[in-house]
């Protein structure tokens, strides 16, 4: 099966089936965070007239299509064609474990094709955790700004070391990095402390390794991040040794995320993990590392869920009245592209007449704001005439060049 070929043809059999039968789009409002409803249409060839096998097969078809789309949903073209063959790996191959409950709408017998109409519950919060395992980005959307403050005490060290400490001299530490690592393969932006102006708010901190929440908050906002992470690191030797030169050591790491906007605490971890070396540094900075690297999935993935409730918390819906839409491979073109834009969560086709359709649109702001959007977006085939914005509606007319 070729995915992206398989998009286009489902989304041409959706706009038929739209006017067809009056479904309003193909993909759903979502029931929760957790949770998207989308209506795909599956296939299966009839052999030896095996109509059951067929219907079968028609079912499996369309819970991937459903996968599918939740996927694309969530990541940028970019980023399926760079993945396309661990997506295929993770999801296509197994999409039944993606979908937490589905019904048959409605099904067709045409000669020796069976189709049926399936509505799929997909769990996204699934999916989104299955990318984040995958050092794929899960978000397509705007994610927040972040900001460490973590104390590290490797093997040897008489006290933990900072960043903002009195020489300023220690930037980051082995668990900060693994943890950066993390959070940037999973598309968030993580402020460098080098770049970092210093102003009197560190003078009553630099003694403090263990920074309270109010502080890392009041300071974390100055520097303009979203989510500051508070925390420490602590590198021992452990118990288990071999040979008498090789040695295990335990590191250890408590971190927590807060916002700054609110102080509100929206995330915490405590990892360990062990390493062997036979060099005391080499052995701590490992364990170090690798307990980062787990705080850095676990931090990952409860900030991206917490993240998208608020985002979707400031979405409204905006009506688009698009005309034009007679040259239907434009309408599906712009749909698309209205898709991919930041901040629109989803779209659905509410009504559909001659040559006119009525999209409603989940977007995070207002219509002037999609509208100065798209018009910087470029279409080969047509072009857009925005003549009409309101607070929560806007016309547009496709025309073709």
């Amino acid at each position: 099966m070729y995915f992206f070929p398989l998009i286009r043809r489902l989304l041409f059999a959706f706009f038929i089936l739209a006017v067809a039968v009056n479904l309003f789009g193909i993909v759903n409002a979502e029931e929760n965070a957790s949770e998207k409803i989308i209506e795909v249409i599956g296939t299966g060839v009839i052999q030896d007239g095996d109509v059951a096998k067929a219907r079968d097969q028609a079912i499996k078809n369309s819970l991937v299509s459903a996968v599918e789309f939740a996927v694309a949903d969530i990541l940028p073209l970019e980023s399926m064609i760079q993945n396309f063959e661990t997506l295929n790996e993770i999801f296509y191959d197994n999409s039944s474990e993606f979908v937490a409950y589905y019904k048959v709408l409605t099904e067709l017998k045409s000669k020796r094709i069976y189709r049926v109409l399936v509505q799929a519950t997909v769990s996204t919060s699934v999916i989104e955790q299955q990318l984040i395992n995958a050092d794929i980005k899960v978000c397509k959307k705007n994610m927040p700004d972040i900001l460490f403050f973590i104390a590290e005490q490797n093997f040897g060290d008489i006290s933990p070391c900072y960043w903002w400490s009195k020489d300023l001299t220690f930037v980051k530490g082995y668990t900060e990095i693994a943890m950066t690592e993390k959070m940037l393969k999973n598309g968030f932006s993580v402020i460098d402390q080098k770049s970092l102006i210093i102003n009197d708010e560190f003078e009553t901190l630099k003694n403090k390794a263990d920074l309270g929440n109010q502080d890392a908050v009041s300071l974390g906002a100055v520097l303009q991040a979203d989510v500051v992470i508070v925390g420490n690191s602590k590198a021992d030797i452990a118990s288990n040794t071999m040979g008498g030169d090789i040695k295990s050591f335990k590191g250890t790491v408590l971190a927590r995320a807060l916002r700054t906007d609110t102080g509100e605490e929206i995330a915490s971890t405590t990892q360990t993990a062990v390493s062997v070396n036979k060099d005391n540094i080499a052995g701590g900075r490992d364990a170090l590392s690798n307990a980062g690297y787990l705080a850095g999935i676990d931090l990952a993935s409860q900030i991206v869920r917490k993240w998208h409730e608020e985002v979707k918390k400031s979405i409204t819906p905006l009506v688009i009245i698009v005309e034009g839409t007679k040259a239907l491979s434009n309408f599906v073109i712009f749909r698309a592209e209205l898709n991919k834009i930041p901040g629109v969560d989803s779209q659905q086709t509410s009504e559909i007449k001659a040559d006119e359709a009525t999209i409603i649109v989940n977007f995070q702001g207002n219509a002037k704001e999609l509208a100065d959007i798209l018009m910087l977006k470029t279409f080969e085939s047509f072009g857009i005439n925005i003549y009409e914005i309101f607070q929560s509606h806007l016309r547009i007319r496709l025309v073709s060049s």
